[in-house]
């Protein structure tokens, strides 16, 4: 099962075990120094064209989102927990003809089973959600956020639209009906049951906002959830708001 989960991980969410070149690359565990992360936001910038470090830093949140959907999509899916420590990933990034793709490099790989009892399941999944989202999450997010001056609200607001609609989507393509449940209910889990403190040290989940859909836009069956926090993308060289934007 394990090197499918992994080939999915890598198409899906740009996770990966080999060696990645890039054009740029950083070590995940320096966006945690205060230097460092300005750095990277500097650098970054440059490449996405933005006015300023908040910019770079809504953009970064919004791909590190990646990270947090893996391990969703590897729970409910292939009922497994990567372990997504911080010291275990580097972050690269290539840029073609103004397209940025981006890539995490695994430095080490481990994943735990889920436990086949359903209460045994629930307590490592409350185990599994409050150790990434406070100890690998948070930290980084945390950092950008001081890094950029940005509050980290907005931040986190970046995530909430994108998990509904790759939940979504990962509904439509998959047939199983078992897996169907269980994306379900672990996606209601963390909106619903996770402890805002322990896992985000936050009064408030950071997930458990209501997504509005807006009218359509191009295909008329189709409603576009607006964004719970704008990605600052007007902020951008030749650039405008975004028709899901909040603003």
């Amino acid at each position: 099962m394990e090197p499918k989960c992994l080939d999915e991980l890598q198409k899906k969410f740009g996770i990966r075990t080999d060696a990645v070149t890039g054009s740029y690359s950083i070590e995940l565990r320096l966006l945690l120094q205060d230097e460092e992360a300005k750095r990277f936001l500097d650098e970054y910038n440059v490449v996405i064209r933005g006015e300023d470090r908040a910019v770079a830093a809504v953009f970064c949140a919004g791909w590190l989102s990646k990270i947090a959907l893996a391990l969703q999509y590897a729970i409910s899916v292939w009922q497994i927990a990567p372990d997504f420590s911080i010291p275990y990933m580097t972050l690269h990034w290539t840029t073609n003809n103004h397209k940025t793709s981006y890539f995490i490099e695994m430095s080490h790989w481990q994943a735990v089973l889920a436990p086949e009892n359903e209460v045994d399941r629930r307590d490592w999944l409350e185990s599994v959600m409050e150790r990434f989202y406070f100890a690998t999450a948070r930290p980084l997010l945390e950092s950008l956020s001081a890094a950029s001056g940005l509050h980290t609200q907005q931040l986190w607001g970046q995530w909430p639209t994108r998990f509904y609609r790759e939940h979504q989507t990962w509904l439509e393509d998959q047939h199983n009906e078992a897996i169907k449940n269980r994306l379900h209910e672990d996606y209601r889990f963390l909106r619903e049951e996770l402890d805002p403190e322990a896992a985000f040290a936050r009064k408030k989940n950071p997930f458990a906002v209501k997504i509005r859909p807006l009218p359509p836009l191009v295909d008329p069956d189709y409603r576009p959830p607006m964004k719970t926090a704008c990605c600052l993308y007007y902020r951008t060289e030749g650039s405008d708001y975004c028709y899901t934007c909040p603003r």
